[in-house]
């Protein structure tokens, strides 16, 4: 089917639209993108997709809804707004040529002044969030991972010409799990508390780059394990869990990274009462910024539709957060946990 035949029978009988479900760690062959992300009246240069199955079957199919070379119109994007989907799909082949669109989209909305902050801010997400993809799924980490990083100074810079930022950050995070944009949300939240705390700069930058290499390790996970809807076995339990190590063990052939970097990333699943893994530090002998992450890491997890459960509220995840108990004591720090209560209050 050709794209303008998927728009014309787009409300036809027994065709099913279905919503976006990203990957999990980018092993599939179509990666979804934002509608917001698109410009109307540009040249598209790459084909997108849309997500379809047969009501009577479990199965699905990517079919062209617009071909490379159309002039984006907005009357195409309409239906899909009707439908609630808010993105469509591009193959993986493709991810280059999206990255330039959409910096060619932030220099655009660059131009259009502060009117279009937000829309700009949700684009830089939308890029970021593709960086790391391209970065996490290259043989060498090398320059994508540091074009990733290099956007937390320019997101630092879009919060703090916002007044209203907090509300902004909860506005734009990604509500639909995949590896790539859990790294984006907990940058975004991680950077936007420590400007809420009023502390300096560089220790923004610091979280913020952190945050998005925090799961790096996930890369080395098997594929069945990160795509499990079930309970996992203890065999499985423990191979998830190593992933703080392998992440910092791939950094480690980056020389160039502070040693601070690489600490965050291995202890940023320990626990306030010492039951954490992978090393079961206790608080004193964590990095003092390991609780941020800790913390704003499993408040995005909880909040974030997962393939293996629906969505929390921001409420009754923090009611979650504030009665877990490991061992020795609360897994969360108080006075952190406190903190990000009173962010939140704001946004």
């Amino acid at each position: 089917m050709s794209a303008h035949l998927t728009r014309q029978h787009l409300f036809s009988q027994g065709f099913k639209v279905m919503q976006r479900q990203p990957a999990r760690c980018g092993h599939s062959s179509h990666i979804p993108l934002e509608l917001k992300g698109l410009i109307p009246g540009e040249r598209l240069t790459f084909p997108l997709y849309l997500k379809a199955g047969d009501p009577q079957s479990a199965g699905f199919s990517f079919l062209p809804y617009l071909d490379a070379g159309e002039v984006l119109d907005c009357k195409w994007l309409a239906p899909l707004i009707n439908l609630g989907i808010k993105g469509l799909y591009f193959h993986k082949k493709d991810l280059g040529n999206v990255l330039a669109y959409l910096n060619n989209h932030l220099q655009l909305l660059e131009m259009e002044g502060p009117a279009q902050a937000k829309k700009k801010f949700l684009v830089l997400s939308e890029h970021l969030s593709l960086t790391l993809r391209q970065a996490m799924t290259a043989p060498r980490l090398g320059a994508h991972i540091g074009l990733a990083v290099n956007q937390v100074d320019r997101i630092i810079e879009e919060l703090q010409k916002e007044k209203h930022y907090p509300k902004m950050v909860w506005d734009i995070l990604f509500r639909n799990y995949s590896l790539y944009n859990h790294a984006v949300n907990v940058c975004l939240l991680a950077v936007a508390m420590t400007l809420f705390l009023q502390k300096p700069q560089r220790e923004s930058r610091l979280l913020g780059s952190v945050a998005l290499i925090l799961d790096l390790g996930m890369t080395r996970i098997s594929n069945h394990i990160l795509d499990k809807t079930g309970r996992l076995t203890f065999e499985e339990w423990e191979e998830t869990k190593a992933h703080p190590l392998i992440g910092a063990q791939i950094l480690k052939r980056y020389p160039t990274l502070p040693a601070e970097v690489l600490q965050l990333v291995q202890e940023h699943h320990e626990n306030a009462d010492g039951s954490g893994y992978p090393d079961g530090l206790s608080l004193h002998q964590q990095h003092p910024w390991t609780r941020v992450l800790r913390l704003v890491d499993a408040y995005d997890a909880l909040t974030t539709h997962r393939p293996h459960r629906p969505a929390q509220t921001p409420f009754a995840a923090l009611k979650v957060m504030q009665k877990q108990e490991g061992p020795r004591g609360p897994v969360f720090e108080r006075r952190t946990l406190r903190d990000f209560i009173r962010f939140l209050a704001i946004c």
